[in-house]
């Protein structure tokens, strides 16, 4: 695993500033101040690098905007708390984005790999694909019980095809797809806009894969966040309500 950093990492000679990425990281963040870094670390050192980095910010009050503003190659978009939404947020990091393809983040998600990106990539080299995405290992300040779960994944993890359930803790999607349906923002109280874009994508035709290899280091709890087994209860409840939507729906 990376190294934990606390302060904004420098950036190495071989990251350049490009005019035509091929990929656009949008990253959500509320007071990311602790593993940011580390994030950006694990991004800035991948084994490619043709991507941009952009940080949406819903009213940080700890270091995470000072963090950000100390590397110039970091687009910084602020909103506010109230503004916020799961959906919202990712729309307007990805209405100014440049690239074909879309990396989503959370800003505690650290990538497991040096090839972590281009292996996600490497998924969309088929067309009928439509987004890739990975399930997380606990982080070291993790709650045992996610600590658990990590063993159960790593036992039982490998490529699925063709599932609804993925995770924008850590995907990559084809822009031109978003264009056509953008993450839902009558979601954005409830959440679950990942689940609802990957339902349909499936309708449309296209493939979800998850990818070990795209798995990232990421936990719910241990950091002022409720439990997955707290919050899963709440999901169900929504997913089921995305389940009834008639699809596949017009585009937007």
């Amino acid at each position: 695993m990376w190294i934990k950093r606390t302060e904004a990492p420098k950036i190495p000679d071989s990251f350049k500033s490009k005019e035509k990425p091929t990929t656009s990281f949008v990253i959500r963040t509320l007071n990311e101040g602790k593993w940011l870094p580390t994030v950006l670390t694990a991004l800035f050192f991948q084994s490619r690098t043709d991507f941009e980095i952009i940080i949406v910010d819903s009213g940080s009050g700890d270091k995470t905007i000072e963090i950000a503003q100390k590397i110039p190659l970091v687009k910084l978009i602020q909103i506010s708390k109230k503004e916020f939404g799961f959906s919202y947020a990712l729309n307007i990091g990805i209405k100014n984005s440049k690239g074909k393809y879309i990396g989503i983040l959370s800003g505690h998600s650290v990538p497991i790999s040096k090839t972590w990106y281009e292996d996600g990539l490497k998924n969309l080299k088929n067309k009928k694909v439509a987004a890739v995405f990975g399930f997380y290992i606990a982080l070291p300040d993790g709650h045992p019980t996610e600590k658990l779960g990590t063993i159960a994944t790593k036992l039982t993890e490998k490529i699925t095809h063709y599932t609804p359930w993925m995770s924008n803790t850590n995907a990559l999607i084809r822009k031109s797809l978003w264009k056509q349906y953008p993450f839902d923002e009558t979601l954005d109280r409830d959440g679950c806009e990942d689940y609802d874009w990957a339902s349909e994508m499936l309708a449309r035709g296209y493939d979800v894969i998850r990818d070990p290899k795209f798995d990232v280091h990421h936990s719910h709890g241990g950091i002022g966040r409720p439990l997955y087994k707290e919050r899963i209860v709440h999901w169900k409840k929504t997913c089921a309500l995305i389940d009834k939507k008639k699809r596949p729906s017009r585009s937007k």
